[in-house]
């Protein structure tokens, strides 16, 4: 049975380019260079480039990623291992710590906090010169990320004034979905929206 993986989050910019989030996938991989078996934390689904066919990233929890085209050769995957195959004890610690899987009896209480999407405690509209829209009334306007009404103000202060936006502020309950790639870290204004800056198209609506 498949295991939901995690979004591919990244701090890292770049713009979208016709990749697509795999949301599960057989629980054990390994690639052509592997000692061992790795679980899947995310995959990502690259679009054929020209004549080419497309491919697939698979990131470990460990930290290393392997692809299934290219010079990477063929991957091995599979729910299920022979008791005496080895595992990476990094990516199982950190799947079960993590609550992809259950944890089994017999092992002691295992935590692992990952990236999860998971909407911030502050608006990332907040502070933003761009990501907010003007309003009747004193010194107020609507927050594009996350539909509140807010206080606009001036960013900055005494010489390093920069503009107006809005204050800092907890996100509202129309919070825009995240970006599968960026989650909120990289949102700017398009046509009055809110949306992410490397073209992800199935973002705020």
């Amino acid at each position: 049975m498949p295991v939901a993986l995690l979004p591919p989050t990244t701090s890292s910019g770049g713009a979208w380019s016709g990749q697509l989030p795999l949301n599960e996938a057989p629980r054990y991989v390994r690639g052509r260079g592997n000692s061992r078996w790795h679980r899947v934390r995310s995959a990502t689904i690259y679009p054929p480039r020209q004549a080419g066919d497309g491919w697939t990233a698979y990131a470990y929890w460990c930290g290393q990623h392997v692809t299934d085209g290219g010079k990477s050769g063929p991957l091995w995957l599979t729910d299920d291992l022979p008791a005496d195959e080895p595992v990476c004890g990094t990516c199982v610690g950190r799947a079960l710590g993590a609550g992809q899987d259950d944890i089994p009896a017999g092992l002691p209480p295992l935590v692992f906090s990952p990236r999860w999407q998971t909407p911030p405690t502050r608006c990332p509209g907040s502070r933003s010169r761009t990501l907010w829209t003007e309003l009747p009334g004193p010194r107020c306007g609507r927050c594009l990320v996350c539909g509140d009404i807010v206080p606009i103000r001036v960013v900055g202060s005494g010489y390093n004034a920069w503009g107006a936006g809005p204050t800092n502020h907890a996100p509202g309950a129309e919070l825009v979905e995240p970006c599968p790639f960026h989650a909120w870290s990289q949102l700017v204004e398009c046509d009055g929206r809110a949306v992410c800056g490397c073209g992800w198209p199935g973002g705020a609506s």
